[in-house]
């Protein structure tokens, strides 16, 4: 994985010099609340229901083993014991006291980790697949090429106060685990017919209130253009995009008010005028220099032979939880944040520092974070998997959700968001009970329920088989449901499924929808394919009969 260099840790530290002066002249009343707001937020820090929130960033889910036991240290000291990471990678600290900030920040600093742009009118976090690197399919790793544009757009001067914020994602295989089409940009790794590496765009996505899709604006923009080709799409948008409705100040507006075609037009002109410019084309010698940190130290190896396991427990792990490593002799294992009964993506600091641990021993000091707020051990010997497994056993983290009913993706919800209009993580709780009551949590198989608690859709309830939507009408939180999206490799929207229900039946709903797809599908189908065969109709009569 990257490893910080001395001008990283010199960057670090300079922009918390600065945070930390405007934060004193924000106690000594040199700055009004507006002022020091947008300062905040470009620095993660937001004003939540009952305290400070921290965004602490994840560049593309990548952690080493010192990083998450820091982590574990900085939820003891400065909240209550526990993070949450989030569908865009990183990891949000909810009780925070704001005349402790610089102290956080400056316990990060000492591993490298910041919150810099993970909020705020800018380029934020930028994702990627958490498998990259290690997919058997992959076109190119997509790490390296998310660090340098990383890099090249923090606290970039011409855009750094875009009309709104604006979140990029890199995948480098043919299955989109990472969703780059609902994206403000998605950059997918793709050969052309020279067989030359590039990639294709997608420009004009988001979920939200009025989710949308980005539409592919090149079918091929060269590896040593994509800087330039970026900087392109972010100059039209900076230019050309809305800055008085705060509801419509996403480039995903832009591009459906302009058109696909006067948008590519815009970007193109723009582009072709500025490609040559050898100040932003990108750096193949320093991207050589960090693909060099992403090369893992290991080589293929035959396993020894390992007795049998009859561990039941054990095997139902091993199934949901495990997949194979392009690098012989290597497994991939997912750790599952979504425990019977607690809030999804939560974590408390023994485990972080336990991961920690296990991470330094079997995965070569490296997890990654994932889109669906799990734990990835990318590096680990298929002859340690059953120990890895014990030990994840003792801190209760060796949940086999992976891939099956029980894994609920969910956001903090009115419980602790200030925007949100209903609860997200009571319904996830309840929901699981019911199905333990009816014995189908684990059998039902791979099918996915997300659950944002406003339309901000942070839980991307848009794209799973089940998304909630909470709503809030009156006293009593509401749900709408939609049902078909998905991600992958076609992604694609939910549909709304009618009227929303009321909370105290919304778990009765989806205990139906899960009932008219196990009655109905056939052998080996999933959710996707079986609402694609037979539509909506079924399902509503289902809910609303």
């Amino acid at each position: 994985m990257y490893k910080y260099h001395d001008n990283d840790t010199k960057f670090i530290d300079q922009r918390h010099n600065q945070f930390k002066k405007q934060v004193t002249r924000y106690f000594d009343n040199e700055l009004s609340d507006d002022q020091f707001r947008s300062i905040r937020l470009r620095n993660g820090l937001y004003q939540e229901l009952h305290a400070y929130m921290l965004r602490v960033l994840i560049p593309y889910g990548s952690l080493n083993s010192k990083q998450l036991n820091q982590l574990g240290l900085i939820a003891d000291k400065y909240d209550r014991g526990y993070g949450h990471f989030t569908t865009r990678q990183n990891i949000q600290f909810n009780w925070i006291d704001l005349s402790q900030i610089n102290s956080i920040i400056a316990d990060l600093a000492k591993v490298n980790m910041h919150a810099i742009q993970s909020s705020g009118k800018t380029v934020r976090n930028i994702s990627a697949d958490p498998l990259s690197g290690i997919r058997k399919d992959e076109v190119a790793d997509a790490r390296p090429y998310c660090e340098l544009i990383r890099q090249w757009f923090t606290l970039h001067p011409e855009f750094s106060w875009l009309p709104g914020k604006f979140k990029i994602a890199i995948n480098g295989s043919e299955n989109d685990e990472i969703g780059i089409q609902f994206n403000d940009l998605g950059l997918q790794l793709v050969l052309n017919d020279k067989h030359e590496l590039g990639f294709s765009v997608y420009a004009g996505g988001g979920l939200g209130a009025a989710p949308m899709l980005a539409p592919k604006i090149k079918s091929f923009v060269p590896e040593i253009d994509i800087l330039s080709y970026i900087e392109s799409v972010l100059r039209v948008y900076n230019l050309y995009g809305k800055r008085d409705n705060d509801k419509r100040l996403r480039i995903k507006f832009l591009v459906k008010r302009l058109g696909i075609e006067k948008f590519h037009d815009l970007v193109e002109k723009d582009w072709l005028s500025s490609r040559d410019d050898d100040e932003i084309k990108l750096n193949i010698s320093k991207l050589d220099k960090i693909k060099k940190d992403f090369i893992a130290p290991i080589k293929p190896i035959t396993s020894k032979n390992i007795e049998q396991r009859v561990d039941f427990n054990y095997t139902i792990w091993k199934s949901n939880n495990v997949s194979d490593n392009k690098v012989k002799g290597y497994s991939i294992v997912s750790v599952s944040l979504t425990q019977i009964g607690s809030a999804p993506g939560n974590i408390d600091s023994d485990q972080l520092r336990h991961l920690s641990a296990l991470a330094s021993k079997y995965s070569l000091n490296e997890v990654r974070t994932t889109k669906n707020q799990d734990i990835v051990f990318p590096y680990v010997r298929n002859e340690d998997l059953y120990e890895l497994w014990q030990q994840l056993e003792m801190f209760d983290l060796s949940s086999p959700h992976n891939s099956t009913f029980a894994h609920i993706v969910s956001c903090p919800g009115a419980d602790y968001c200030s925007l949100a209009k209903a609860v997200s993580i009571p319904v996830s709780k309840r929901i699981q009970n019911r199905f333990i009551e009816n014995g189908l949590l684990f059998e039902i198989g791979e099918l996915n329920l997300h659950i944002s608690g406003c339309e901000n859709s942070c839980a991307h309830h848009h794209v799973a088989d089940i998304g909630l939507l909470g709503l809030n009408k009156g006293k009593e939180d509401y749900y709408q449901i939609t049902l078909g999206g998905r991600t992958k490799n076609d992604t694609k929207l939910g549909k709304k499924l009618g009227r929303a229900i009321a909370s105290v039946d919304v778990v009765d709903a989806v205990e139906k929808i899960v009932n008219v797809y196990v009655n109905n599908k056939q052998q080996g189908e999933n959710f996707n394919q079986l609402f694609n065969r037979i539509g909506i109709k079924l399902f509503k009569e289902a809910v609303y009969a």
